[in-house]
């Protein structure tokens, strides 16, 4: 890759995006001019992005907090801390304010307007700490309220970055991420679609703005108007949480079309990473009669006996039994033409005791030329006339092939994704073979928590970070429309309205239980205080989540696992929490 040094742009840059849009391909783009040490845009984009909030999308009512300055259709104003309620009434929306409400009709919409720029600007719902700036506008569909927020580009981003990538990652990843998410947002941007993009996992995570998530919104602001160019389109900038050690083609992922800069290639960073998401069982060298009735062993067993059966000098082979494994290797590429990545069998070389019924003249000829083992008994069993037969028992080395996808991956509980997508790999211990499943996603593009272990570790800068996952494309600045709020009319500023009321403070739950012998209390202090902490069902990141704690919640410790997870209950909840979030106050 030939690296292009222009004032604040120095290099070209690998990046992630998501899907190009089609009305992209009817603009113009003109390469970047440089002068006088400032970058000019390759072209405008629109101001405002449009994010259907899917959070919400189920609720026939739902409670806002206006805190900044807004009108209801430019016709009824309120000043800041009130509260107003929309409900769905008859297929028609019911507004609550101050004791009044009236009936509109299908749609409402919530203008921002102007007003003191160190002052909060924006909406809250459902009594949640974040900050909605922007428009809003809600529709009453099917039964259900349908909230669409249109908020400038650059304002969106901050609820996006902290959301998409924990704040504490370091702050070249957040970059990185930061230019990923807008280079996305960008190409998704269509006039003639009712909204852009949802606040999920289906595009980005959108969660609103929290003004605590100072590293996030660093980096946004730090990487201000700056996209990735695949020679003279917008980037398809997709990534994904964790990729297992090899990314993956978007061709692959999806099947659409190969696209040159969304490769599959080795990753030995989101690999070394010990944040990494990564499954692993067990399988003991020798065997152990405690095994004989798992799954593992019975598939291996049936799997055996098929393959011994199939060799005629083994047609009257009896009693099967494993003794042990030698090996397990995965191998065969899921995707036809790719050398790395996802395979689809796992080769187990397997050794087996068999017995067989042998004439004794037989059985001589055989251990001069077909046993691979002395005989570990012969006793005569039978005998017809002259005839006499012993029971013959042998050891084999029989190679097995499981399918990986879905037989081991359900015998073991090693799915990571809904897609069978997972990286396997195998390790072998004094006693044993550990089998892993990594990636935690599609694994296409760049890899959160690859770059995370990038600039932690290897102190790689953003623009590394996106020349490693994105090779072929350029990072560009390109100018977004600001459009200035309307200012209110000086009729609307003289509106009575209640007297402002605080940022809601979620209550914590009590905590009356004394420890016993092994237990303790703690209480959740590694997060910020208008952060939360996700509550667990099991010991694992993919565990669901029961609730979410707040700064300074109590809580008991049932028992501590040797793993960092916390076993943790309240009077109201039981579950699990990473140690590193709590002290001892």
């Amino acid at each position: 890759m030939t690296i292009k040094r222009e004032t604040d742009i120095k290099s070209k840059y690998a990046f992630p995006l998501k899907r190009i849009v089609s009305f992209l391909s009817a603009f113009l783009f003109v390469f970047i001019v440089f002068s006088n040490g400032s970058a000019k845009a390759v072209r405008d984009f629109p101001a405002k992005v449009r994010v259907l909030l899917t959070e919400y999308q189920k609720l026939t009512q739902i409670k806002i907090g206006v805190h900044g300055a807004y009108t209801l259709d430019k016709n009824i104003s309120f000043q800041k801390g009130s509260e107003v309620v929309v409900s769905l009434v008859k297929d028609k929306l019911q507004v609550s304010y101050e004791g009044m409400a009236y009936l509109t009709g299908k749609e409402l919409t919530f203008y921002q307007h102007s007003q003191n720029e160190l002052e909060e600007n924006g909406l809250r719902f459902q009594d949640t700490m974040n900050l909605f700036p922007g428009d809003l506008k809600i529709s009453a569909k099917e039964g259900r309220l349908e909230l669409i927020s249109s908020l400038p580009v650059e304002t969106y981003l901050q609820g996006v970055v902290p959301y998409e990538m924990a704040d504490e990652f370091p702050l070249e990843a957040l970059k990185a991420q930061a230019v990923a998410a807008r280079t996305y947002t960008l190409a998704r941007m269509d006039q003639n679609k009712s909204y852009d993009l949802v606040d999920n996992t289906n595009d980005q995570v959108y969660r609103g703005v929290n003004p605590e998530k100072k590293n996030a919104i660093h980096a946004v602001k730090d990487t201000e108007g700056l996209v990735l160019f695949y020679k003279e389109s917008l980037a398809s900038c997709f990534y994904t949480a964790s990729n297992g050690g090899f990314t993956e083609s978007a061709y692959n992922a999806w099947g659409r079309e190969q696209i040159p800069y969304l490769i599959i290639q080795k990753d030995q960073y989101d690999l070394d990473n010990p944040l990494s998401i990564v499954k692993r069982a067990s399988i003991a060298k020798q065997h152990q009669e405690e095994n004989e009735t798992s799954g593992f062993y019975q598939y291996l067993i049936k799997a055996v006996e098929e393959k011994l059966l199939i060799q005629s000098n083994h047609s009257n082979v009896s009693g099967i039994k494993i003794k042990g494994i030698a090996g397990l290797t995965p191998h065969t590429p899921k995707y036809q033409g790719q050398a790395e990545g996802v395979m689809s069998l796992l080769k187990a070389d397997v050794i087996v005791e068999t017995t067989r019924m042998v004439e004794v003249q037989k059985a001589q000829e055989d251990d001069e030329v077909s046993l691979t083992q002395p005989a570990e008994k012969a006793l005569p069993t039978e005998t017809k006339g002259t005839r006499e037969f012993i029971e013959k028992t042998e050891q084999h080395h029989v190679s097995v092939d499981i399918p990986i996808f879905p037989d081991l991956e359900k015998m073991l509980n090693l799915s990571i994704n809904r897609n069978e997508n997972e990286i396997v790999s195998t390790a072998e211990t004094d006693h044993s073979f550990v089998i892993e499943f990594r990636r935690y996603g599609h694994g296409v593009g760049m890899s959160q928590r690859g770059a995370e272990w990038m600039a932690k570790k290897y102190d790689w800068n953003h623009e590394q970070i996106l020349r490693f996952y994105y090779p072929g494309t350029e990072l560009k600045k390109v100018n977004i429309k600001q459009e200035p709020l309307p200012s209110l009319f000086a009729a609307f500023l003289t509106t009575p309205g209640p007297a402002p009321t605080a940022t809601p403070r979620p209550t914590l739950m009590p905590q009356s239980e004394k420890p016993k012998s092994g237990q303790s209390i703690v209480y959740v202090t590694g997060i910020k205080e208008n952060s939360s902490l996700n509550l667990r069902a099991k010991p694992d990141y993919l565990g669901e989540i029961i609730t979410r704690l707040y700064f300074g919640q109590e809580l008991l410790v049932i028992k501590r696992l040797e793993d960092g997870w916390l076993e943790v209950k309240t009077d109201a909840v039981q579950g699990y929490i990473r140690e590193e979030f709590v002290g001892n106050q």
